[in-house]
């Protein structure tokens, strides 16, 4: 019951009562009343939603999915990654040890803690490892796309551009290495296309007020998408707000305000490997070109190299120093795929595509304010083509996943490839050790999140509350209220979900402003002319506006004060 916890929780406890049997199936229409609209804008996973309502008359009073859904995408993650290594490696501890290393990504479970509350829907990171899987699978499994983009779309909108990148990337690497057909690739777009309409419109995504695709979405000003950046930092940032410390041998680098949604620290194995790939890697390197140089001369360089970057990192003051080494970091490692994880039969421009679209969502993932640290470059206009696109999607620092776990796999498979087998796994073993130990505390912080958080008890106490409730459907907010500082919409939300009451006291991921608007001019204008629905209880918020309305001397029950809420009867 904080923030979007209880947003996403709201959501669901409303949807529970609602008629099983609508159109659109995702409507919500007592969560809001008259600017109602689907429980895929409330974060609610809808997927885990519409499996559970057909038995919410056999779950007890108080149940929620959250806890479930979060063990669900940490098994999926383990299950997923698993079968994405083994398109490259076939000794299965080595798989192992790599997919325990992608389930605890600290980039996956920073978003359990978030701001203090977390954005479960958002720990669904197995979509990517999906896509990802299903590019690498040589055939276009039509029917797993299909079902794919429905349970993204089902699960969290903003995976949506992550997976969809992957698929064309997909289909331009069927149709150009795979030998495909351009008519099995038309069918196979036309069929996937048309599965994920049909459950955007079903999911209550579009033909309602509001709609995902349209600009009457934005709740903020128009510089709210300039907040959530990513910046190369964040690579080697052990920690944001409420995350913990990531490890206690790197330093907690100077951010942004809206930098903690980029959040992507590798963690301190996955870098640790990196840097022995790394090294192996040059002295191949150096080795091949330079036959006659001494080991003790490239040992030499390499320390030298290390010492420098270390001083950088621990002493240097200037960020750009720092943003090179990350920078020659990555560029070495995608070296590394090129000539260390690739198979010798591949052609190393066969993933040009999948290259091309996951770095795209990483630009994009810089805002148009691109920098580093808390410098910022320099800052361009939206570009009108795209513009409606920035507005849905506005939290860029999230497209960063794909090219996170894209990285991480080329880690872990680079070192599988440089060592022989036995040292592979010695090494893969050792610095995944490391990692666990070096973030336990970090760890710690997001289990505590979960087991030590006292019970939420509602203030709204008062016996008069049970009384107004037996004979009255809906509680309306007056000002309109959603989601304000104080959260009182969710003190109303939650008692009138528990009463099956509606509420116009919301909060929502988006909403039409325009309507909200109107609405909010009816309800008053009903209030300064005496009309008000008698089967309503009326909660006015603001102490001017209350103050007023007694003064009018309408006839009115005027109740008072009830737990601190101004409360008008008709």
């Amino acid at each position: 019951m904080i923030g979007d916890s209880a947003t996403h929780y709201m959501g669901w406890e409303f949807f529970r009562h609602s008629a099983l049997m609508q159109w659109p199936l995702g409507l919500n229409p007592k969560l809001g009343l008259d600017i109602s609209s689907s429980i895929a804008f409330t974060d609610s996973i809808p997927l885990a939603a519409f499996i559970f309502k057909p038995f919410s008359f056999l779950l007890p009073v108080t149940f929620q999915y959250l806890g479930l859904w979060i063990l669900i995408c940490f098994i999926l993650q383990v299950y997923l990654a698993a079968r994405m290594l083994s398109h490259f490696l076939t000794d299965q501890i080595q798989i192992a040890l790599g997919s325990v290393f992608i389930a605890l990504s600290p980039m996956l479970m920073y978003r359990l803690v978030h701001d203090g509350y977390g954005h479960i829907a958002l720990a669904s990171h197995f979509l990517i490892l999906g896509a990802l899987n299903l590019y690498f699978t040589k055939q276009l499994k039509t029917l797993w796309w299909a079902l794919l983009f429905s349970s993204t779309i089902l699960i969290q909108a903003y995976f949506i551009p992550m997976v969809a990148a992957i698929w064309i990337a997909k289909l331009v690497h069927y149709l150009s290495h795979e030998g495909g057909s351009r008519s099995m690739a038309i069918k196979h777009f036309i069929a996937v296309a048309g599965a994920s309409i049909s459950t955007l419109i079903a999911g209550g995504y579009v033909a309602l007020g509001s709609n995902l695709f349209t600009g009457s979405t934005e709740v903020t000003d128009s510089s709210f998408p300039y907040w959530f950046r990513w910046q190369p930092l964040s690579l080697i940032d052990i920690q944001t707000s409420f995350s913990g410390t990531w490890s206690h041998f790197l330093f907690d680098q100077q951010e942004l305000r809206g930098d903690v949604e980029g959040f992507s620290f590798l963690g301190s194995g996955i870098l640790l490997l990196a840097s022995l790939v790394t090294l192996v890697w040059v002295y191949h390197h150096f080795g091949a070109r330079f036959p006659n140089l001494q080991v003790s001369q490239v040992a030499a360089t390499i320390g030298a190299t290390l010492v420098i970057a270390a001083s950088w990192i621990v002493m240097s003051t200037q960020v750009f120093s720092m943003a090179l080494f990350v920078l020659l970091a990555i560029f070495v490692i995608q070296r590394s795929f090129e000539r260390l994880v690739a198979k010798k039969s591949e052609s190393r421009r066969r993933h040009r595509a999948l290259y091309l679209f996951v770095a795209a969502l990483a630009a994009y993932s810089m805002t148009f304010r691109p920098g580093i640290g808390r410098r910022t470059f320099f800052v361009y206009p939206l570009v009108p083509l795209f513009k409606q696109f920035t507005q849905t999607f506005h939290t860029h620092g999230r497209y960063i996943w794909p090219a996170y776990y894209l990285l991480v796999l080329v880690v872990i498979v680079a070192a599988c490839r440089v060592f022989n087998k036995k040292l592979a796994t010695v090494v893969l073993a050792g610095c995944l050790l490391f990692q666990v130990v070096d973030s336990a505390s970090a760890v710690t912080t997001v289990r505590h999140r979960f087991t030590n958080a006292p019970q939420w008890v509602s203030p709204m106490q008062d016996p008069r509350w049970e009384e107004l409730a037996r004979t009255h459907k809906n509680i309306i907010a007056l000002p309109l209220l959603i989601n304000d500082v104080e959260s009182r919409w969710m003190l109303i939300a939650d008692f009138a979900s528990r009463h099956k009451m509606g509420t116009n006291a919301v909060y929502f991921s988006r909403i039409n402003m325009e309507d909200a608007s109107q609405y909010a001019g009816r309800l008053h204008q009903g209030f300064l002319h005496g009309i008000l629905d008698a089967s309503n209880i009326y909660i006015v918020t603001d102490n001017t506006y209350w103050e007023g309305v007694v003064g009018l001397k309408f006839p009115y029950t005027f109740t008072g004060d009830i737990d601190g809420f101004h409360v008008v009867v008709p």
